[in-house]
């Protein structure tokens, strides 16, 4: 809360207009405390408080929902007044937390009886000024709740206070009621200063008042007859001028229908349940008719009493949630057309129910998805949307060309076109307006929209829109087709990409097929010749050598092609590992031993007795012999080599580690690549670039992960982890089969190394 200044609250002017404001308000109570309710209920707060501020008390010349107990005369101490500090400001002030942080030990709030006993924790207020601006008191609202006060709510009070503004006149001083003049000109009339006035006067603040706000407000006596429509309800329900309030609600009410399409019953009407529920919420009901758009609205009734309990009539407030509405609607069609899209091969398959799916979303007649026909030059037609009960005189066109029609011309310039009165455009004569014409004398559409579906700058399809309603909302609207317009050229794009890589798969794999049969017939021949030379006794020593030679590369060049062909099979799943108990130690102790003693190198190992598992023990040793080849070969000058397999709960972790020339950072990312070889290995060292690319699709297949150590700088360590448990499947071969019972996936986190299977 601000300070308060005492030199404002002292200042004799204002402590003289405030005495000549007390005078005149004196024996009008009933009136402000009328103004007070309404502006309490008006604003959603259960306090409402209009307060003259002397120099020693705070009057309530209004008041709703103050306790009995505080000022029961209406009459109260001024440092318990709230409304002080709202004369010290001279402006609008609003207090979400009355007692947030610490308070001064000489702050009035400390004691406010209001804030201690009463309860009061949030305020809000407007300052009530005379003709010169000095703030004599204000219009104020309290909550027991913490509450951050609406922008709307402070603007209510600010018209009340405004509308209160107090103006001497003459010997005799009176409280005016200021109205903003209507465009005709016409001047706002006085609050008269007699009791029996009070009602007319009453009225006449309260229409103002209401006509002054956002949303739409019917006031009905106890009878159920409407006495007041304020002009927003007016407006947004297109009454026709100069309808008394009943005729205007007989206009509403024969448009008018529940959710479901029904029409209302007068007696359905919230502000006539209200006399009969006290209080309705959130009545959901849409208003129809030729020409515009559904509204959507929602509607709060509460029944009106007097203080002492007897029904005088309702209040109902109506709020347009149209926008909110088709919003909503818009989402849940973007999601439906990302889901149908997901799960579809092409657009043909998914184009109808997306058509459909965004003539529902927008109540539209027509929709039609076009794609482009490179070859021809032209748009082909791959799916429309006619609304219920729309005849059309003609088929939509199953081609479109360039320009003419709004779908022709959005192709052309690849910007989305917007068409707000389509039946008086060019569009509506020249040729395109084949694309859709009602049929009879049914009226052309109201708006039509095209947009430009893209991969990339490519425009590769439009979608066009025509609406039978005259629409507004052009951002909501053009935004949720640019939304689904992308997701189509997404679509696209991915299909594209996905067709390319299935022809490259489909080109290598026949590729590899190729190179595989007709080199596996001339290197058969070579490998049979070479062995026959070989065991002739006669042949001399060079020549020896040199088919020795030959020999050894054929050979090199045997396990390329048997690798390649391994790839191919188990990418393409032609090849599934054959998954049946064994036990990796023995795997990995027989390729230990297979690979020997090695120049230079020192092998040392720290394998369990045994480790069991699911697994292909044929494959699983290509990836130790593969990973202990790579050790071997990558430490030409010899060194220590360690060969470590760790089980644990779940899975089994093998690592073979090395200290030789290691991979360069730059080159781990791609070191599992086919074909891919470091820079530092590329030029000195044989190789084919399959080992690892083998190594991670046969350990895939096994649903395990193999990854680098990046710790490692001196030298290489690869960690492959695969799954221990798995349930029976389907023998294969009479022998017990199993599978896995789930996919390991994961970053390089080796298991400690005290975590062994027991011996």
């Amino acid at each position: 809360m601000p300070m308060l200044d005492r030199a404002v609250l002292d200042a004799p002017p204002r402590l003289h207009a405030v005495s000549q404001a007390r005078e005149t308000f004196a024996g009008m109570p009933v009136g402000f405390d009328a103004i007070a309710r309404m502006t309490a209920r008006l604003t959603n707060a259960p306090i409402g408080m209009i307060s003259l501020l002397g120099n020693a008390e705070e009057e309530l010349i209004g008041r709703y929902g103050v306790p009995q107990w505080f000022a029961p005369d209406r009459h109260g101490a001024r440092r318990h007044a709230l409304c002080a500090y709202v004369v010290c400001g001279n402006d609008v002030l609003a207090v979400e937390e009355l007692l947030a942080g610490e308070v001064a030990s000489d702050d009035p709030l400390r004691d406010n009886p209001l804030l201690v006993d009463g309860g009061i924790r949030a305020f809000a207020g407007a300052p009530l000024r005379d003709e010169a601006g000095r703030p004599l008191g204000a219009v104020s609202i309290a909550d027991t709740v913490a509450r951050a006060w609406k922008p709307g709510e402070l603007a209510v009070l600010a018209e009340v206070a405004g509308m209160l503004r107090f103006e001497p006149d003459g010997e005799a001083a009176r409280a005016t009621l200021i109205e903003e003049p209507p465009p005709s000109g016409q001047t706002g009339r006085a609050w008269p200063s007699s009791m029996q006035a009070g009602f007319a006067g009453d009225r006449q603040f309260f229409t103002a008042l209401l006509d002054s706000l956002q949303v739409g407000v019917v006031v009905a006596d106890s009878t159920g007859r409407p006495v007041l429509v304020n002009q927003m309800s007016r407006e947004r329900n297109r009454v026709p001028a100069g309808l008394s309030p009943e005729e205007a609600i007989a206009s509403i009410c024969s448009r008018l229908r529940h959710p479901d399409g029904t029409p209302f019953e007068r007696h359905e009407m919230v502000f006539v349940r209200a006399l009969v529920d006290e209080t309705v919420q959130r009545a959901e009901s849409i208003l129809h008719g030729p020409g515009f758009l559904d509204q959507h609205v929602v509607a709060y009734g509460k029944a009106l009493r007097t203080d002492e309990g007897e029904l005088f009539g309702s209040v109902t407030t109506i709020l347009d949630v149209t926008d909110r509405w088709r919003a909503d609607r818009f989402r849940e069609c973007n999601l439906r057309i990302a889901t149908m899209l997901n799960h579809a091969d092409t657009v043909e398959e998914a184009g109808p129910e997306l058509v459909s799916a965004l003539g529902e979303a927008l109540g539209w007649p027509c929709v039609a998805l076009w794609l482009a026909n490179p070859a021809e030059q032209v748009l082909d037609l791959v799916a429309h949307h006619v609304g219920p009960g729309i005849a059309l005189a003609a088929p939509i066109p199953a081609r479109m060309e360039r320009g003419a029609s709004v779908t022709g011309e959005c192709w052309q310039s690849g910007a989305l076109l917007w068409v707000p009165r389509y039946a008086e455009s060019r569009y509506a004569r020249g040729p395109g307006a084949q694309e859709f014409s009602p049929a009879g004398d049914e009226p052309l559409p109201h708006t039509a929209v095209a947009v430009p579906i893209r991969d990339e700058d490519c425009v590769v399809g439009v979608l066009t829109c025509f609406a039978d309603t005259v629409e507004h909302d052009r951002p909501l609207l053009t935004g949720l087709l640019e939304d689904i317009a992308e997701q189509v050229g997404y679509f696209l794009a991915r299909r594209h990409s996905m067709e390319l890589a299935m022809q490259l798969v489909r080109a290598r794999d026949d590729f590899i097929a190729l190179v595989g049969h007709e080199l596996r017939t001339p290197l058969t021949s070579i490998t049979t010749c070479s062995d026959l030379l070989l065991e002739d006794e006669q042949l001399s020593d060079d020549a020896r050598e040199l088919v020795e030679i030959v020999s050894r590369n054929v050979g090199s060049v045997q396990a390329i092609i048997d690798d390649l062909l391994d790839l191919a099979a188990l990418e393409s799943g032609h090849l599934r590992p054959q998954l049946l108990p064994i036990d990796l130690v023995a795997v990995v102790s027989a390729a230990i031993a297979d690979l020997g003693a090695q120049a230079g190198t020192r092998l040392h190992t720290g394998l369990p007795s045994t480790v069991m598992l699911a697994g292909d023990a044929r494959r699983l040793r290509q990836v130790v012999d593969n990973l202990l080849s790579n050790a071997v070969k990558y430490s030409p000058d010899g060194g220590d080599i360690h060969v470590e397999l760790v089980a644990g709960e779940d899975f089994a972790e093998l690592s073979v580690t090395d200290n030789g020339i290691g991979i360069p950072p730059d080159d781990r990312d791609q070191m599992f690549d086919r074909f891919y070889r470091g820079d530092n290995a590329r030029h000195n060292i044989p190789g084919s670039g399959l080992g690892l690319t083998l190594v991670r699709t046969i350990v895939q297949a096994h649903c395990g992960t193999v990854a680098l150590d990046p710790s490692k700088k001196d030298g290489t360590r690869i960690l492959v982890r695969l799954p221990l448990h798995a349930a029976a499947t389907t023998p294969a071969e009479g022998q017990p089969g199993v599978a896995l019972r789930y996919p390991l996936r994961g970053a390089f986190r080796p298991l400690e190394p005290n975590r062994h299977v027991p011996d």
